[in-house]
């Protein structure tokens, strides 16, 4: 697998770091981390899950297409990698034992491929994930190289995001 990420990938990544110094709000700055990240990968959806430790639950920040999700931290694609701290690609969600189906059922869409990667803090700390949603590249399918730059942004925003909570 080539290690490298092209410049033009690379350069969203530190332009996205840039606005990211610059935005003060928070829900800005997570709309922000989203939109780039669907811009940078080619995905249908992006959602930024964060947990809560007195509900045992995931819930969304932010989330395109639906208003709000709360499923328990033990739960889904979502909280298999919150429990193991490990990125999981599934491309083909109807047949993982993982993939929740309830929120497709309520809401409609069509789930096929899922790009989940924890979302670390300092010292290791599991903050929630990220889920990205249907690679929109033709093909369907995410690679390895999906997940190599997606875990390259999370280095870099996971700061971001754990600072953001805490003075939330």
């Amino acid at each position: 697998m080539d290690k490298t990420i092209n410049e033009e990938k690379l350069n969203k990544i530190l332009e996205l770091n840039k606005k990211l110094v610059l935005e003060n709000d928070f829900n800005k700055k997570i709309e922000l981390i989203s939109k780039s990240i669907k811009e940078i990968l080619k995905v249908d959806r992006c959602t930024i899950y964060l947990h809560d430790n007195s509900t045992r639950s995931l819930w969304s920040v932010y989330i395109d297409g639906i208003s709000y999700i709360e499923i328990p931290d033990d739960v889904g694609i979502a909280g298999e990698v919150y429990k193991t701290k490990k990125t999981i690609i599934v491309n083909d969600a109807k047949n993982s034992p993982y993939f929740n189906d309830s929120i497709d059922k309520g809401s409609g869409y069509e789930t096929k491929a899922v790009l989940t990667v924890p979302i670390l803090g300092f010292g290791g700390r599991v903050l929630g994930v990220m889920q990205l949603v249907n690679k929109l590249d033709g093909i369907g399918k995410f690679t390895k190289e999906d997940e190599q730059i997606l875990s390259y942004i999370m280095a870099h925003i996971s700061a971001f995001l754990e600072v953001m909570i805490q003075g939330k």
